[in-house]
């Protein structure tokens, strides 16, 4: 199993509201995706950032998912500042 946690900086209350608001369909979406398990999303007690947890098959399955252009049209193109912090990692305990 391979999981991916996306870290994204909260720069306002409103920015809070519609990330949650976007993200709590996201579940039913992404499991017509092949290779996903499950999502989840965290929200830091200071409500400074969000932790976006994907989790994946394999890392191949994360790779070909964000290579494909149902996430690029999710995701549009952000400039390097506006991109989520990505952490990956390999699972080996659940």
């Amino acid at each position: 199993m391979f999981e991916a946690h996306n870290r994204l900086v909260i720069e306002s209350a409103e920015q809070a509201r519609l990330l949650e608001e976007r993200f709590a369909q996201a579940s039913d979406h992404m499991s017509r995706v092949p290779g996903f398990v499950k999502f989840g999303m965290l929200r830091s007690q200071d409500g400074s950032h969000f932790i976006v947890v994907t989790r994946w098959e394999t890392e191949q399955y994360f790779r070909d998912w964000v290579a494909s252009p149902h996430f690029q049209a999710a995701h549009g193109r952000r400039s390097p500042e506006g991109q989520a912090q990505v952490g990956a990692y390999e699972v080996v305990y659940d």
